[in-house]
């Protein structure tokens, strides 16, 4: 291209790339194949939006293009619809979504209506008439569409041509039950005979009335020294509520456990403990698992005119009533390490702290406050959007879970002031040998001075540490485990989506025909030329005797 002429390359001026593409993807466990593909090369189709339900035969019958990548509103990514695709799967490229700017007044969640029913605690072994959600149906409206295989790919579109995950799962326990594991092997840094009691915070974003519940187990707390345990936590805990806008309760003795890490725990001794949940029975989430299950459904929204920085530090009214969780969470573990009770009432979480928090996970998480808090080769984990939470695989870490490291890192740690190289070495000097089996070091980047580019960055010292939550089932190799979670994601290069428009069926056997009819008349003329060539292209010569 000459130079100051703008130049695209062809590629560009063909495709429209879709941009941060994550589609769900193939999931296997011991018994079940769920979720979705794509073939090796990459599907293509049609582009064809649904309207509505009843133009479903378009692409299933009666369209002449087939197959055809359906766009549809999210209101329409139901189980009904998906599965009158997934059964005419010859005919359907793939799907992509919609997601709307406010979510669907109706709740939606694609996971089961009995979360992880197979291996929690309620067994035949382990008060059958509890099992299955028999008594208690936690998430009536889970579909099930996450445990569906589906043979083409499926993402969701924003009108930016960003997308969004669609699967955020929870696999079967699979931290709790790899912690538990490791406990009675003697592999971690507790023992499962040192816990005294657990205290579990489930879902507790969406109280109504201010109301929360303390859920525990009915069948272990047959066992008087056991119910005396969890009547002692439930009393801290309500001494810990003095005074606060929370009012605590309890379900019915009869009712078991909602879905939660301690029925793990349970399954290996019976351990005093409550899980603390925003419902009495069925999930008050109507969008549990979803991608609807986001910030605008916590009510987390902030005045127009607010910059990214000031919305980090907006105090809103989610962060307010999150902070009065944490108020009693902490008093009442403070009362149970035997803290003296006159000073409960001094005990009170930071609302500013969870604000950022909410914001950081929730809105955007490259902001002021989580780039102070990592090291400058995880920068890439920011993004000006909310932290992804999908669970991720074996060696490599979700944004999570570093995120979260590195946030407690330097909630709970100490600053240190060694040299960087130090604190990269896990040590505080170069004849230091013992603290790097007892301290997590990391030099993150600090803030950045008024007026300065460079960051003044520093080393925090931390007891935080990363434990595996691979399932114990590979590490025994029982692959048909139904102790413990087999899931595992199937292998991909890199997922992708772009745009391309092509010339219908009709033009493009007109093009053919009129280029056909170009090829025959040009051989026509060409070989009529050659046929003729001594008499199109002679000249007269001049006799050789000629004189002048």
């Amino acid at each position: 291209c000459p130079v100051g002429v703008g130049c695209s390359s062809v590629e560009k001026k063909i495709y429209v790339h879709l941009n941060y593409t994550l589609p769900c993807v193939r999931l296997l466990n011991a018994t079940h194949q769920i979720g979705c593909q794509s073939h090796l090369s990459g599907n293509v189709g049609v582009l064809h939006v649904l309207e509505s339900e009843e133009n479903l035969d378009w692409v299933l019958r009666s369209g002449l293009n087939p197959p055809y990548l359906v766009i549809l509103d999210s209101p329409l990514f139901t189980r009904s619809i998906m599965m009158k695709l997934k059964n005419g799967s010859s005919r359907v490229a793939g799907v992509a979504v919609v997601a709307p700017s406010t979510n669907p007044p109706d709740g939606v969640s694609p996971h089961t209506n009995c979360p992880n029913e197979n291996t929690g605690v309620y067994t035949e072994k382990y008060d059958p008439a509890l099992a299955h959600c028999n008594v208690t149906v936690w998430n009536p409206l889970g579909s099930g569409l996450s445990y569906e295989e589906f043979d083409f790919p499926i993402f969701s579109l924003k009108d930016d041509n960003d997308t969004k995950v669609i699967r955020q799962e929870t696999f079967d326990y699979i931290g709790s039950s790899r912690m538990v594991y490791d406990m009675e092997k003697k592999h971690f840094v507790v023992d499962l005979d040192n816990i005294h009691s657990l205290l579990e915070i489930g879902q507790v974003g969406l109280r109504v009335n201010s109301s929360l519940w303390l859920h525990s187990d009915p069948v272990s707390r047959k066992n008087s020294s056991v119910d005396g345990e969890v009547k002692k936590l439930l009393e801290s805990l309500r001494a810990g509520a003095a005074g606060l806008n929370v009012s605590l309760a309890e379900p019915s003795f009869s009712q078991p456990l909602p879905p939660s890490s301690f029925q793990r725990f349970l399954r290996a001794r019976p351990i005093p403990g409550v899980v603390i949940q925003d419902h009495q029975s069925s999930f008050t989430n109507r969008f549990y698992e979803s991608m609807y299950d986001n910030a605008g459904y916590l009510d987390i929204s902030y005045p127009p005119d607010l910059t990214p920085e000031q919305q980090l530090q907006f105090v809103t009214d989610t962060a307010t009533a999150l902070t009065e969780v944490a108020t009693v969470v902490a008093r009442s573990l403070y009362a149970q390490a035997g803290g003296d009770q006159a000073r409960l009432s001094s005990i009170n979480a930071d609302p500013q702290m969870v604000t950022q928090m909410l914001y950081g996970f929730l809105v955007r998480s490259n902001n002021s406050w989580f780039q102070q808090l990592v090291p400058s080769n995880l920068m890439s984990f920011l993004a000006d959007r909310p932290t992804n939470l999908y669970v991720g695989v074996l060696n490599q870490h979700s944004e999570l879970t570093m995120l979260v490291q590195h946030l407690l890192a330097n909630l709970t740690g100490t600053t240190v002031n060694i040299t960087q190289e130090n604190c990269n070495y896990q040590r505080e000097d170069e004849q230091d040998k013992a603290n790097k089996h007892m301290f997590f070091y990391v030099w993150v980047q600090g803030a950045a001075p008024p007026n300065a580019t460079e960051r003044e960055g520093f080393c925090t010292r931390s007891t935080v540490r990363l434990t595996s939550a691979l399932s114990p089932a590979f590490d025994l190799q029982e692959y048909t485990s139904k102790d413990y979670s087999t899931w595992t994601e199937s292998r991909w290069k890199s997922i992708s989506g772009r745009i391309f428009l092509v010339a219908g069926h009709e033009l493009e056997m007109l093009t053919l025909g009129v280029g056909l009819g170009v090829l025959i008349t040009s051989l026509l003329l060409t070989y009529a030329m050659s046929a003729k060539a001594d008499i199109l292209f002679s000249s007269g010569r001049e006799p050789v005797n000629a004189t002048y």
